[in-house]
């Protein structure tokens, strides 16, 4: 019987899984604690967290007094991003506590309390939020009930807050799932499994492209044989791992995938998401969606915030399209966006630019491929320089370090030009935004307004 009342519980980050994961324990009567990096005066009186936990046991991760509170906990509830093998996590690990992410909390109140639904997880690098999206609003389509959540941005645990205290459930459960969420569940099951790519990616995290591999696979942990793995054929090492899996597989050749529904009204650029609807329909037809649903979300479906969306307000440059992929956090999104711009045979400007990672950040294995493709580039936030340092000579570029800065200088020199503007920055936000949101969120207000 799955309860945790009167436990001792750690949530270790005050994100917003973290503060999702303290609302719902709570409400489970578990005994709380709540760690976060920086001083507890900083962070403990954020919108939630004082609601369910006390400010004395609200604990700073480097307070000397931690290690002995955490050494009576039953169970950490870990946000995705710390890692497993914190130092603060090995004592606890080694005497076989349970470290759980919301996402597996979430699923062992539901289990226990027959409350699972079909549950569609989907994982890759690229397009996972647009591929859930999707398949989400086709779903809706056929008039069932669906819980979209996961990495999308509204915890899991959200949902099964609401049914504890509702009753209020859904026909399926659809979550997009990062390889750290990944990393933290132990009896999580999932129905259908999509894993749409693998490029090398958090660097930060994982020593090798197998290693982050590896990560996302363990979203098949507990296949049988009645559920279904969706993948790329031409992804060698997916390829290799998902002939060993249970259950049914249905494989996706990304260079030519098959779509055997009209694609006339199909609004989205680009050869990548052609590929994400051909997952889209293998996901669709084994949940026994109708074809009416189906065709009605291929032609309705306009894409998702911050991932190649089209703006439609750009002020000063009249004649440009502009899309906002503030969501491409690395080279290969970023990629994906140029090539899906060659559709419209325009010169492409393309700014990138953020965060430094310190792993996979260099632009020169990637640089035949946008060179051939890009007019011109325009270079932002912390890496801007690293780029410079990479490109000159070779392109055309210009440093301006800010969105505000790049556009008044394309206002200037491009006014009366025809082209695409790309906002793909290929890197993490937190230089210089909240996260990749506020960053597309920033970049549309700027091209709404003159400079």
């Amino acid at each position: 019987m799955f309860t945790l009342k009167n436990k001792r519980i750690a949530v270790y980050g005050m994100g917003v899984s973290g503060l999702s994961a303290l609302r719902f324990v709570k409400a489970l009567e578990g005994d709380l604690i709540a760690i976060n990096g920086g001083e507890v005066t900083s962070w403990a009186k954020s919108p939630g967290v004082l609601d369910f936990v006390s400010k004395e046991a609200c604990f700073s991760e480097t307070d000397p007094a931690l290690p002995a509170k955490l050494n009576s906990v039953d169970l950490v509830i870990l946000s995705p991003g710390i890692p497993r093998d914190h130092k603060l996590l090995k004592p606890l690990l080694d005497k076989n506590v349970p470290v759980w992410g919301e996402i597996e909390l979430a699923y062992q109140y539901l289990e226990a309390n027959n409350f699972l639904r079909p549950l569609i997880g989907i994982t890759g690098t690229n397009g996972k939020t647009t591929t859930t999206t999707f398949l989400g609003e086709m779903i809706e389509a056929d008039q069932k009930k669906v819980f979209v959540g996961g990495n999308i941005g509204v915890p899991f645990c959200d949902y099964a807050y609401d049914v504890f205290k509702n009753k209020n459930h859904a026909d399926f459960i659809l979550l997009e799932l990062s390889s750290f969420q990944l990393e933290s569940i132990d009896h999580f099951h999932v129905n259908v499994a999509m894993i749409l790519n693998l490029f090398q990616n958090h660097g930060e995290r994982y020593a090798t492209i197998e290693e982050y591999g590896r990560s996302k696979f363990f979203i098949t942990n507990r296949f049988t044989e009645n559920d279904v793995l969706i993948y790329p054929e031409d992804f060698p090492i997916i390829k290799k791992w998902a002939e060993t899996q249970k259950g049914k597989k249905l494989s996706i050749n990304t260079e030519a995938p098959e779509i055997d529904f009209p694609i006339g009204n199909f609004k989205l650029p680009g050869i990548h998401n052609k590929v994400n609807l051909a997952f889209i329909l293998k996901a669709a037809k084994s949940l026994g969606l109708s074809p009416k649903a189906i065709q009605h979300s291929i032609d309705t479906f306009a894409g998702v915030h911050h991932r190649i969306e089209y703006v439609d307000k750009v002020v000063g440059l009249p004649s440009f399209r502009a899309y906002n992929d503030a969501k491409s956090t690395n080279w290969d999104a970023t990629m994906t966006a140029v090539k899906a711009m060659e559709d419209f045979n325009l010169p492409i400007h393309l700014i990138i630019g953020g965060k430094k990672r310190g792993h996979g950040d260099s632009i020169l294995p990637h640089l035949d491929f946008l060179k051939s493709r890009v007019a011109h580039f325009y270079l932002i936030g912390e890496m801007g320089a690293e780029i410079e340092s990479e490109i000159k000579g070779k392109v055309s570029y210009q440093k301006k370090d800010t969105l505000e800065g790049t556009l008044k200088f394309l206002r200037e020199n491009f006014g009366a030009d025809r082209g695409v503007l790309l906002f793909s920055p290929a890197f993490p936000s937190f230089d210089q935004f909240q996260n990749y949101a506020q960053r597309g969120e920033t970049f549309v207000k700027l091209l709404g307004t003159p400079s």
